[in-house]
């Protein structure tokens, strides 16, 4: 197992070429090795284009026969955009396939594998696999629970607060761990916040401070309460929607800016409807992953929800003593609070980030 590690990690490398242009896809790349050397890679590079499996196969510099194929995902099965990509690797002759993960898409499922140990080549699974899985956790989710992945980032004070009583919340957290937020950001397709924040703050929430996509912007606004002029509708650098429950009509960009109507029975609905926006952000949008920054408002509805996946939370070394907290709705007696579990712990100069998941 240990000397698939290299091709593998080269594999999970390629796939993140892919990343703001594949959704729904899945991030992939394959890389095709003989005698520890690489005679080919690719990457799936675009919604509708070849896979990796297949990009790799047109890079060869030479022949492919009794070669070894590295993919981060099993090789698909189905007529989809694209041919599947089974019978071209079985037509190449080549004689190993390494995976990462199986897919969890119903349609190929272990198919993948199996047609490829029928063919008579030899198959290995489980390569990185955590890293595999991490990669495309937007995906996997998606195809477990038809929910996109949701994160949600808080920057709080060490006494819990996000905001002084002013609604003033910059800075709590200093400038490497604004610029870590961005590089999250350019991991996920949408990044969502309320319409309290764009009151706020005016963000552009575009990603600035590193290399990377931007992502969708997602203003969730069901009475309409944002600013027409506010950065976000009128900035042409990313795409934004609107989540409201009558069409604006409020000279809001168009077509830069397209609403999502929320439901009758949800639009005037005492709290946020997050089953229905999320499902319309998959089913619209093709968003698998969705990061949120908003307010203590977005943050406690969301967390009462229980479509969070993983909690962020940066505290940055302030203290105020009273200010706003993102968990004020939130009401539960210690034996029925949720459990989460340490994903990961990080020092960004002064300010310590720790990763919560419900494993």
């Amino acid at each position: 197992m240990e000397r698939h590690v290299t091709g593998m990690q080269r594999a999970l490398e390629l796939a993140r070429q892919g990343r703001g242009r594949v959704r729904p896809n899945p991030l992939v790349g394959a890389v095709i090795t003989r005698d520890d050397r690489i005679i080919g890679e690719g990457a799936h590079q675009q919604y509708g284009g070849p896979h990796a499996e297949i990009n790799a196969l047109h890079s060869l510099s030479g022949s492919s026969d009794g070669a070894t194929m590295y993919v981060n995902l099993e090789p698909c099965t189905y007529d989809g955009k694209t041919p599947p990509c089974v019978p071209a690797i079985i037509e190449a002759g080549i004689a190993r396939v390494v995976i990462g993960m199986q897919d969890p898409n119903p349609k190929v499922n272990g198919q993948g594998i199996r047609q490829l140990r029928e063919a008579g080549i030899e198959v290995v699974t489980g390569v990185l696999e955590r890293e595999a899985a991490e990669l495309n956790r937007g995906f996997v989710q998606y195809m477990r629970t038809g929910y996109p992945w949701v994160t949600l980032k808080l920057a709080l004070t060490i006494d819990g607060f996000m905001a002084d009583d002013t609604g003033h919340s910059r800075w709590i957290t200093g400038p490497d761990s604004r610029k870590q937020v961005h590089r999250w950001r350019a991991e996920h397709d949408a990044i969502l916040v309320g319409s309290g924040t764009i009151q706020a703050d005016n963000p552009l929430l575009t990603v600035r401070e590193t290399a990377g996509p931007n992502p969708l912007r997602v203003v969730v606004d069901p009475r309409g309460e944002a600013p027409a002029d506010a950065r976000v509708f009128s900035d042409r650098e990313a795409e934004t929607v609107v989540i409201t429950s009558t069409d604006p009509g409020n000279g809001l960009p168009d077509p830069a800016v397209a609403p999502l109507i929320l439901s009758p029975e949800n639009g005037g609905a005492k709290g946020i409807p997050w089953e229905e926006i999320l499902r319309t952000l998959v089913r619209e949008k093709q968003v698998l992953s969705v990061f949120v920054e908003g307010g203590a408002g977005i943050a406690s509805s969301l967390l009462t929800s229980g479509f969070v996946n993983e909690l962020i939370i940066m505290t940055g070394p302030k203290i105020l003593g009273q200010g706003l907290s993102p968990f004020y709705g939130i009401r539960r007696a210690m034996a029925e609070a949720d459990l989460w579990q340490v994903h990961g712990v990080k020092q960004f100069e002064n300010d310590v980030c720790i990763r919560y998941r419900k494993e």
